[in-house]
């Protein structure tokens, strides 16, 4: 994978098998890379997950690997979809450029968007894997 490209990570509702508008426009502005991981935790928030990176956690998150087509664009409605504010503190997630463990155990930055607000009293995800709640 080229290194110098953008690459977004997708943990939750954006990846594959999920219906919504925002995960049919990735999917149709990007090419999909395959399944990695971070160290992190997974958390059930509501009907989606948040993901919180921790570099030393025994435990980590998995999901997809998109290449962006269209990365300025693209990003700029997935913010908007993620609830990321000017002001970080009322952001519901963060973009921020993680490494990513590609299915190849090579190691790739990419945009992700991380949980911003506390965990307490969140149930775990343990294995890492958010999956459909219906």
């Amino acid at each position: 994978m080229d290194q110098h490209a953008t690459y977004l990570f997708t943990y939750g509702t954006l990846m594959q098998g999920f219906d919504n508008p925002f995960a049919e426009n990735l999917r149709a502005n990007s090419v999909y890379e395959g399944k990695g991981y971070f160290p992190g935790l997974l958390y059930l928030i509501s009907w989606y997950p948040g993901a919180v990176f921790n570099a030393n956690a025994p435990l980590r998150v998995h999901g997809e690997i998109y290449k962006l087509m269209y990365p300025k664009a693209l990003i700029a409605e997935l913010d908007d979809y993620e609830d990321v504010f000017e002001g970080e503190k009322s952001s519901l997630y963060l973009r921020k450029t993680v490494p990513v463990t590609t299915e190849n155990n090579d190691s790739i930055h990419c945009w992700v968007y991380l949980y911003n607000q506390s965990v307490a009293g969140l149930s775990l995800i343990e294995d890492g894997r958010f999956k459909h709640l219906a």
